[in-house]
């Protein structure tokens, strides 16, 4: 009889033990998942609030006129209540909500033509960045907005933007 029972009661353990395991790895199954959920709202959490940051309007800005990136840059340009017209950029892979890689001041507009546009200019140095909002054009490709930097009367850069206050 005591054979019986202590093969019984080994029985029970393992067959105790497999249910345990079986149920473990489950749990493990369930664990994995809900991280991948939380990276995933993390990372989801992340890019509304670096966005927010992006188009909140500081106290010192009035208007914000251009939002936009390529593949190398984010841009901004802003009216501010000083009705200063102001440049920022950041080089990638930094994001808006880190310090600016370069500020710009002392903005001149200038009105494109009957049918909109505007071209935003700012220079430093021999240096002359154009924000350039082409609202019509001959074709498809010569409207949005662009990126152009320019050393004296020579072409150094230029880029087609994404424009980010559309999105």
């Amino acid at each position: 009889m005591l054979r019986f029972f202590s093969l019984a009661m080994c029985l029970a353990l393992t067959g105790s033990a497999c249910k345990n395991d079986k149920k473990e790895q489950e749990l493990l199954e369930k664990e994995a998942e809900i991280i991948e959920k939380e990276k995933k709202l993390e990372q989801e959490s992340e890019t509304f609030i670096e966005h927010e940051a992006a188009v909140e309007l500081n106290p010192e800005v009035q208007l914000n006129l251009i939002y936009c990136e390529n593949d190398s840059y984010i841009v901004r340009v802003d009216r501010l209540k000083s009705n200063d017209v102001r440049y920022m950029a950041w080089n990638k892979p930094k994001s808006t909500t880190e310090r600016p890689d370069l500020i710009l001041l002392d903005g001149q507009i200038e009105k494109q033509g009957s049918g909109g546009g505007y071209h935003f200019i700012f220079t430093n140095g021999h240096h002359s960045y154009i924000v350039e909002n082409n609202l019509m054009g001959e074709t498809n490709d010569s409207i949005g907005v662009f990126l152009k930097l320019m050393e004296g009367e020579e072409e150094m850069y230029f880029s087609k933007m994404t424009d980010l206050k559309l999105k």
